[in-house]
């Protein structure tokens, strides 16, 4: 195996030997996951070369402290292995907080795997606030609103259908990223009496999720019209969410990938609310920075309990493999219930029929 680095090969050397005895150690991974651990670590590696540090046994936390704090992690670099077992990276663009977060979570799990191996004796990763501590923020339903009122014009993108339903999908669906770019044509099952589409969740896990009267029709105008002009212009493609770019490497055309998903949420949600101008008592005047995919789900997650739905149905909504999980998303909320926002973008009428 050959690593590529700053525009150099790199031969196969004893960290990265024990990168692949991890990426193996976590084959019941998915392969998405796998890519990721290896795109960070691989950045991780490269930061110690620079820093003359040739083995992991060796880093201390002022190490990883310097890392963190870094332009290693100003930039995201997609990174994966080939069929012939070579890494290869492209530039994906600027680096979320979330996928900082994402990035000192690999570390941890690796030198967990170090210690349980015996190849160290101590991790020089700091401690973070356990799980149950730690919940995504989310999106009120007027938020929601405003966003969802935005998506309905067609100027706001170069793909405004694709780019509706990619949000639509998020928070109806209450779909993780992972399991957004992966839907392909295939998993569509339009021609029920109650369409659904076939989700891929995590662990390799499938469940039915039903297609919601009110983005059916512009899932359906999205793959008669916008989609048909994406092909034409850059090629065919199984995924139903494709890039507006030609693939250099194929006939085929760019399926969308996580950063990019990122990106399309985050500039459409921060302009949406920017515009309304939003405030509140304590801070005055919201400005938002940073609007992940995520918050969708979680919102999804916390609107449809609130709205009286048993959280075992939430769980199955979202796909959650423990009610634990889904017990988090409603237990914190940024704002209390009040009795207008039943009048929010989805009724409990609604979310009743749906599940």
């Amino acid at each position: 195996m050959t690593i590529l680095t700053h525009g150099r090969v790199v031969h196969k050397q004893f960290m990265e030997k024990i990168i692949d005895e991890f990426l193996n150690y976590k084959d019941d991974h998915s392969n998405n996951t796998r890519d990721s651990y290896l795109s960070d670590l691989v950045l991780f590696t490269n930061f110690l070369r620079l820093k003359k540090i040739k083995e992991f046994s060796k880093v201390t936390p002022k190490n990883v402290e310097d890392f963190f704090t870094s332009e290693f992690l100003d930039t995201y670099e997609r990174i994966w292995k080939d069929k012939d077992g070579n890494i290869t990276k492209r530039f994906a663009g600027r680096r979320s907080e979330s996928s900082k977060n994402r990035v000192i979570s690999t570390l941890s799990s690796f030198y967990k795997y170090l210690i349980f191996k015996e190849k160290i004796a101590f991790s020089p990763i700091p401690k973070r606030s356990s799980k149950s501590e730690v919940v995504s923020q989310s999106l009120t339903r007027k938020e929601i609103q405003i966003i969802l009122d935005f998506i309905k014009g067609e100027s706001f993108s170069k793909a405004p259908k694709r780019d509706r339903l990619i949000i639509e999908a998020l928070y109806y669906l209450g779909l993780r990223v992972s399991e957004l770019i992966k839907v392909k044509m295939v998993d569509l099952k339009l021609k029920n009496s109650n369409p659904y589409i076939v989700i891929q969740g995590k662990g390799n896990k499938f469940r039915d999720q039903p297609i919601p009267t009110v983005m059916l029709q512009n899932l359906l105008n999205y793959i008669e019209i916008e989609r048909k002009v994406l092909i034409k212009k850059n090629g065919d493609s199984d995924f139903l969410f494709i890039s507006n770019y030609k693939s250099s490497t194929t006939t085929k055309a760019n399926h969308l990938v996580r950063q990019q998903v990122n990106q399309i949420v985050n500039k459409i949600s921060r302009v949406s609310l920017n515009n309304k101008n939003l405030s509140n008592r304590k801070s005055g005047k919201i400005k938002y920075k940073q609007i992940s995919p995520h918050m969708f789900r979680h919102a999804i997650g916390t609107h449809l309990h609130r709205s009286g739905v048993d959280i075992i149905k939430v769980r199955d909504h979202l796909g959650h493999s423990s009610v634990s999980t889904t017990s988090r998303y409603v237990a914190k909320e940024r704002e209390k219930a009040s009795i207008l926002e039943k009048y929010g973008p989805l009724s409990k009428k609604y979310y009743i029929i749906v599940l």
